[in-house]
C-alpha cells in the first residue's frame, strides 16, 4: 500500500544520514562543509549563543570540531565539552593542542549528564542533532543548571524570510518552536526566543532559564 508519509520521510532521512557521516567518517570536513552550506554565516550564527551565557561554568553539548570550546576557553570561562563522536573528539583534541589549551572533554549523552546537580551556569548547544528534542535532555539540563542558569540553543533551524517558501516552511519552523516550548515547560524552564527579525536569513537563539536569581558575566 502506498504511504505518502513514507515518501515525505526520505528527505529527512537523507539529511540525517549526511549529518551522521559528517560527525563520523568525514569529521575532518565538517568546518568546510558548514561554511559552504551557510554561505559563510555558520561561525557567526554559532557565536550568537555566547551573548546569552550568564556565568563562567559552561557545558557545551555536542561540541563538534571544538571551535566554540576554544573561544569560551579564550574568554577565561570554565568550559567543559560533551561529545559522543570519537572522530569529533580527535579533531577537537588536535585543535586544542595547536592552541596550547586544555579544556575538559567528556564522552556521553545529553540525556545523562555526568555532572552534579546545580553545577553549571549555562549549557550551550549550537546546531544540535535530534538529542535536543528529547525530554531527557531538558530534564538533565534543568538538574545540572544552578538557579538562574540557562540552556542556550542556537541554529536548531534556519528561518528564511522568503515569500516563495511560505507557508510550508514557516509552518515547519513553528512546529519545532512549539516543541521547544513544550519541552521547556515540562522541565520547569522559561523559554524565550531571540533573533534579528530584519534579516532575511536568520538562525534564532532560544534561551531556557531555570527559575532563581540570575547573574554572572554575560547576564
Amino acid at each position: 500500500m502506498y504511504d505518502p508519509e513514507h515518501r515525505l520521510a526520505w528527505p529527512a532521512r537523507g539529511y540525517r544520514w549526511a549529518t551522521e557521516r559528517l560527525y563520523h567518517e568525514f569529521a575532518w570536513a565538517y568546518d568546510a562543509v558548514s561554511w559552504l552550506v551557510s554561505l559563510g554565516r555558520w561561525s557567526g550564527w554559532r557565536r550568537q549563543a555566547l551573548a546569552y551565557v550568564g556565568g563562567p561554568r559552561v557545558l557545551e553539548l555536542g561540541f563538534g570540531t571544538g571551535e566554540l570550546l576554544i573561544e569560551m576557553a579564550g574568554r577565561g570561562w570554565q568550559a567543559v565539552g560533551l561529545e559522543r563522536s570519537p572522530a569529533m573528539q580527535r579533531v577537537t583534541a588536535r585543535k586544542l593542542r595547536r592552541q596550547g589549551l586544555r579544556v575538559p572533554r567528556l564522552c556521553g549523552a545529553a540525556q545523562a549528564l555526568p555532572l552534579a546537580a546545580a553545577s553549571l551556569d549555562a549549557i550551550v548547544a549550537t546546531f544540535p542533532a535530534d538529542y535536543i528534542l528529547a525530554p531527557g535532555t531538558w530534564h538533565e539540563a534543568a538538574r545540572a543548571l544552578r538557579p538562574g542558569g540557562r540552556l542556550v540553543i542556537a541554529g536548531l533551524f534556519v528561518e528564511l524570510d522568503l515569500p516563495a517558501l511560505r507557508p510550508g516552511y514557516s509552518s515547519a519552523t513553528q512546529r519545532i518552536a512549539a516543541r521547544l516550548q513544550a519541552l521547556a515547560a515540562a522541565a520547569g524552564l522559561a523559554l524565550t526566543r531571540h533573533a534579528d527579525e530584519t534579516a532575511r536569513v536568520r538562525a534564532p537563539v532560544y534561551v531556557a532559564e531555570k527559575s532563581g536569581a540570575a547573574g554572572g558575566p554575560g547576564a
